[in-house]
């Protein structure tokens, strides 16, 4: 995309901690992102605005690894699949979707014919079986959903635009994905307003300790009222009201991917995950009833080669730990990078047409937040 809207930072917006260089989840190394969406008419006339979302924990390694991850569910109105094996393993083998609520099996579909073709020796030689993680939100609203025009493909696109971003980045440096209407967020919205895809990073800086925290987000919750900026009732105040104050509840969900480079381990990623309800709450989310409000939390720290039946190679592993009690700044800086993103991708995000209700689906207006904001 070109021509992009500012930032929350760029019109003033000050926010705690310290980004990374690109203040997304790319700061964390091997992390890349890649997307494929649509937005548009069909063949029939019917608006598919839709997309994928891919995360490769590893960036474009050779070998399959197997990171350091834990999953928490604020509200389980959602799917996460694997995530069953992520809590009893404490690890995950696979690279990271996120699309739309009836495009969960499709995107699986597409992962795993991408792993089997990408790592060919360990499936065919090994019976290593492919459990990748998916997950969703509903855009219903601004998407013919029931169209399901989301296909394996396109999950095959996404994850290779993810390897060709992670193979650039080596050899020309890291830039932040493009946020707002791309990838999964293509048809999301967040307070009534236009949400999708947002990222940020925060640096880490202790003593004895260095590293980073990125966050990305499909963001698709909350209602126009709840919508606030330290203690400000900002949506209450907005002048032009949500297209979707008829449906009277809050809907749509809210899924949340935490990497990290410092060495935590499956417990402790656990407890990092849990915090990201508390950067969710800032802007005013409550997750409510009909939002499935997901974090995964992995990271890249003590990776290991995944693998098989046949070669489950060495029975004992010695991984460094960080001490608990250095948690509190990765607690921080994942409450911070939680509420930037979600802003990040509303403030990216671009005007569109709905679907249920017709309408517009309007962009946030960043000078109207600065105004309300500052009164």
């Amino acid at each position: 995309m070109t021509d992009l809207r500012p930032s929350p930072r760029q019109l003033g917006l000050e926010f705690p901690g310290t980004p990374g260089t690109t203040n997304s989840i790319v700061d964390v190394a091997d992390v890349s992102v890649g997307y494929w969406h649509h937005d548009g008419l069909n063949s029939e006339g019917r608006p598919v605005r839709t997309g994928v979302t891919a995360i490769l924990p590893m960036g474009d390694a050779p070998l399959l690894y197997a990171c350091p991850a834990a999953i928490h569910s604020q509200n389980g109105n959602g799917e996460m699949t694997g995530s069953h094996w992520i809590r009893d393993s404490g690890r995950m083998s696979s690279p990271v979707l996120i699309t739309n609520t009836h495009a969960v099996g499709a995107a699986h579909s597409g992962a795993v014919a991408w792993m089997v073709e990408c790592y060919k020796h360990l499936f065919e030689n090994d019976h290593f079986w492919a459990m990748p993680v998916v997950a969703e939100t509903y855009d219903g609203f601004t998407n013919d959903i029931l169209a399901m025009p989301i296909r394996p493909e396109h999950a095959k696109w996404a994850l290779e635009q993810a390897w060709t971003s992670a193979q650039k980045a080596r050899h020309e440096g890291k830039t932040p994905p493009t946020q707002g209407n791309v990838g999964g967020g293509t048809g999301m919205q967040t307070f009534g307003f236009k949400g999708g895809s947002g990222s940020s990073s925060r640096k880490i800086q202790w003593p004895g300790l260095a590293g980073t925290i990125g966050v990305f987000v499909q963001s698709n919750f909350g209602s126009r009222e709840q919508m606030s900026w330290r203690g400000r009732p900002l949506g209450r105040s907005w002048p032009v009201p949500s297209p979707f104050d008829a449906v009277a509840v809050e809907t749509g969900s809210l899924i949340t991917i935490v990497a990290t480079d410092l060495p935590l381990d499956a417990k402790q990623l656990a407890l990092v995950a849990r915090r990201v309800p508390m950067g969710v709450a800032l802007l005013g989310g409550s997750a409510g009833n009909y939002s499935g409000e997901i974090t995964l939390a992995f990271s890249t720290a003590n990776a290991r080669e995944a693998r098989g039946v046949i070669s489950p190679g060495a029975q004992i592993h010695v991984t460094e730990v960080l001490d608990e009690a250095a948690l509190d700044p990765v607690y921080e800086a994942t409450v911070q990078a939680t509420e930037e993103a979600i802003l990040n991708a509303m403030f990216a995000a671009r005007s569109m047409p709905t679907h249920k209700p017709p309408g517009t689906l309007q962009a946030l207006d960043g000078e109207m937040f600065m105004k309300l904001m500052r009164s």
